[in-house]
């Protein structure tokens, strides 16, 4: 009895017990081979193996929370231990949604929990689609990517131009799309003066020159669908806003001054705070 309404907890979610089952296998062959190769400091076959098992989009958001958050998100620590990979458990959350879990040491009662999303690549082959930031905790589902492309509107008033153009260049962030850094780099064309994108490709070069390569229209190296709901635009002057929002390990803060151009709003400066 138990067993068939565990089956049928899982036909209720759209997913078969037995697809559950593979891809939980799937994850841990993944998942301990990668731990181990990072125990053995085997650079090359953790690359080949994120080549493998993630899918392009996702392999791209792991460098940039890596940049981010100054951990490995896939882990959510920067090394591993033998009782770690050998501690190692995945279990089934909801519709694509998974739970891997494991502990650092048999003294470690919280353990780390980190859920990930699964996706079917053109061959039907399951992929990492996307793994939780470390700071959202245990958060999960796909109603977090609920969210709908907005258009810049900039021929009304500073303040929706500003609202709008922020939550257009955030969309292919928390969409993971593969057409991102084109997608952004037309926003800023666009909606930036000439001077502003004179002054970003500057900035961005400093930072990479300082080894933290951040976005500097966000103030970070990423910006994760689960920020999405904290985003919020302020007026603090004349032509003058401070967009925010909270990462879960603190807020983040961008000023943005805007002028009017023929008729049209535009962004022509940005500071960090």
């Amino acid at each position: 009895m138990m067993l068939i309404a565990i089956v049928g907890v899982f036909l209720f979610a759209g997913m078969s017990f037995t697809q559950s089952l593979s891809d939980i296998k799937q994850i841990k062959h993944f998942y301990v081979r990668y731990m181990k190769a990072m125990e053995e400091g085997d650079d090359e076959m953790r690359e080949t193996l994120v080549q493998q098992f993630l899918t392009k989009e996702m392999q791209a958001k792991m460098g940039r929370l890596v940049d981010a958050t100054g951990s490995n998100p896939l882990l959510r620590t920067q090394d591993v231990s033998t009782f770690g990979r050998q501690s190692l458990r995945c279990k089934h959350l909801e519709d694509d949604w998974y739970m891997v879990s494991y502990w650092w040491n048999e003294m470690d009662s919280a353990g780390i929990h980190i859920p990930l999303k699964i996706v079917k690549d053109a061959n039907g082959q399951p992929r990492i689609g996307y793994v939780t930031p470390e700071y959202t905790r245990e958060g999960y589902g796909n109603q977090i990517f609920d969210i709908s492309a907005v258009d810049v509107k900039d021929d009304k008033d500073a303040y929706t131009f500003v609202e709008t153009f922020i939550k257009a260049y955030v969309y292919p962030y928390v969409k993971m799309l593969p057409s991102l850094e084109q997608d952004l780099l037309r926003l800023r064309q666009t909606y930036f003066t000439a001077d502003m994108q004179i002054k970003y490709t500057t900035m961005s070069q400093l930072f990479l020159e300082d080894a933290n390569p951040i976005d500097p229209l966000i103030g970070c190296a990423d910006f994760d669908a689960f920020w999405y709901s904290s985003l919020n635009v302020e007026s603090i002057g004349s032509n003058l806003f401070t967009v925010w929002y909270n990462t879960g390990n603190g807020i983040i803060r961008v000023k943005l001054v805007v002028t009017r151009m023929n008729g049209k709003y535009r962004i022509c400066d940005l500071k960090l705070e």
